[in-house]
């Protein structure tokens, strides 16, 4: 749709092709530069448009070091949405957690690929480029 409408900027996407910005909206204006609108409505219809946001992410735990602030975060394996689960050690090279009344270990590049954060992170560390 961006090439619909000349002067869509690099990274940006439309949302809606001519209207008036509310506030908060981004739209391009006459010079072609994006604005954010400030006031409750603006004056004019312009395309509306967003900035493209790039899906973070993320790598194994390296060490018990790194995994130390999430210890108190609950898991659950990536293929079911309801069992959660609590790890209950941890070591530089691996993790033990509790699953039903059994008890588990993976290293962390295992665990990476197999469980998640009840929230839906992945049980890693985020990479900001």
């Amino acid at each position: 749709m961006a090439d619909q409408i000349p002067g869509i900027p690099e990274g940006w996407e439309l949302v809606h092709a001519f209207r008036r910005a509310v506030k908060g909206e981004w739209y391009i204006d006459n010079d072609g530069t994006p604005y954010l609108q400030p006031l409750s409505k603006s004056v004019y219809p312009h395309p509306i448009i967003r900035k493209i946001e790039k899906p973070a992410k993320y790598r194994p735990f390296a060490n018990a070091e790194e995994y130390a602030p999430h210890f108190d975060r609950a898991i659950k394996p990536k293929a079911v949405s309801t069992m959660a689960m609590r790890v209950i050690k941890y070591s530089d090279i691996q993790v033990f957690f509790v699953s039903g009344l059994s008890l588990n270990s993976s290293s962390y590049e295992d665990a990476f690929y197999g469980v998640e954060f009840t929230d839906g992170t992945p049980f890693g560390v985020r990479i900001d480029e």
